[in-house]
């Protein structure tokens, strides 16, 4: 890993104050299947697409004030308000927080929820989960035509972008892109792809970190899967023809890194520079001590998802290590980290002690801290 002495003194919020407190704010309410009330627009050959999402500033007028900006992705339910809801509130356990940080909670509606739901003549959407979430292009329907399409994380590129142009936050010190279960699915792959640290802001000086959020699955950068004869989570091999008979695509993307064909986002990065790149990036894997059910009704449960383990903590933990395996135990910068007691439940994650952590820089009482970045 990097050697701390190498890095920028990020501030640690003290201990004390808001410990125990978890303070209430006049925060919208909107009904889970409610769009949140702004548009971030894309410019698509000539056509405009547009993504809703809620926050709490303009994300278009400079603002000098703003230091973080936090995302909070929403899983298969497509509930971004209350996703931006959940955010909020952790916020509000932080002293000072919300005086300084730009909360944003993005949209991503698959086609179907766009056909039960009113959506504006603009508004953007993805023939799939899959779709939405690993970097698909946007689809069209009869009831909502779109004559262009645009990936998902082509989308979020050019919003962060605009989010760095140097003259709108000025005084923006880091990004955390928040993503849980289908949005950890969504960060997991977006972290590892995304040129827009490299290029856009990490010259700007402003740090990013990813958390994946217990997702249900993750897309493994090689063939290697844990070795199902060694009775650990730690051991990994390309597995053999008579192991993966029935299941010759396990290695597939989104499961992993081959067939990039019919994901242009992807294709276009291509697996080297996604390997690279994903070891370099800050990573937080995070997940519910108690997110353990093998019969959860969102689970995958498909042969390549269950190659992965037998459910999302089981997937996260042998996951982690095979990022150690991967590239060695001090060749990254990822870290794991678990919530006691805690399902899968987006708002107990954001507004544990651990959450506060990773996404405000907050340690009112947990050991991490100083947290290494």
């Amino acid at each position: 890993m990097t050697d701390d002495r190498t890095r920028p003194a990020w501030r640690i919020v003290p201990a004390g104050l808001a410990a125990a407190l978890f303070l209430l704010v006049a925060i919208p309410a909107l009904d889970a299947q409610e769009l949140c009330p702004e548009r971030y627009h894309v410019e698509v050959e000539g056509e405009r697409l547009s993504l809703p999402y809620c926050s709490n500033l303009p994300i278009d007028q400079a603002n000098p004030n703003v230091r973080r900006i936090v995302f909070s992705i929403h899983g298969v339910a497509t509930n971004a308000g209350v996703y931006y809801r959940n955010m909020m509130a952790a916020a509000e356990r932080v002293p000072g927080a919300l005086d300084e940080t730009l909360v944003i909670g993005p949209k991503l509606m698959t086609r179907a929820f766009a056909n039960s739901n009113d959506i504006g003549p603009t508004d953007v959407f993805w023939n799939t989960s899959s779709g939405r979430f690993w970097g698909g292009e946007s689809g069209s329907s009869d009831q909502h035509s779109r004559s262009v399409s645009v990936s998902s994380f082509e989308i979020f590129d050019r919003m962060l972008t605009d989010l760095l142009a140097p003259g709108l936050f000025p005084n923006l010190e880091v990004i955390v892109m928040a993503g849980h279960s289908g949005g950890g699915q969504f960060m997991n792959r977006y972290a590892m792809a995304s040129p827009v640290e490299d290029e856009v802001a990490r010259p700007r000086g402003v740090h990013m970190r990813y958390v994946v959020a217990q997702p249900s699955t993750h897309t493994y950068l090689t063939a290697d899967r844990v070795d199902p004869t060694s009775r650990t989570r730690s051991s990994f091999r390309v597995p053999e023809p008579s192991e993966v008979e029935g299941c010759q695509g396990y290695n597939r993307y989104g499961s992993g890194l081959e067939g990039l064909d019919g994901w242009t986002y992807m294709e276009n990065i291509g697996p080297e520079r996604m390997i690279e790149q994903y070891r370099q990036r800050d990573v937080i894997y995070f997940h519910g001590m108690n997110d353990s059910d093998p019969e959860d009704s969102q689970l995958a449960r498909g042969c390549a998802a269950m190659m992965q383990g037998a459910h999302r903590l089981d997937r996260g933990i042998t996951y982690y290590n095979y990022i150690h395996h991967l590239y060695g135990s001090d060749g990254h910068n990822h870290r794991i980290s678990f919530v006691a007691r805690v399902g899968h439940d987006n708002g107990r994650m954001w507004a544990s002690e651990q959450g506060l952590l990773h996404i405000f820089d907050y340690a009112p009482t947990i050991s991490e801290a100083p947290y290494r970045r």
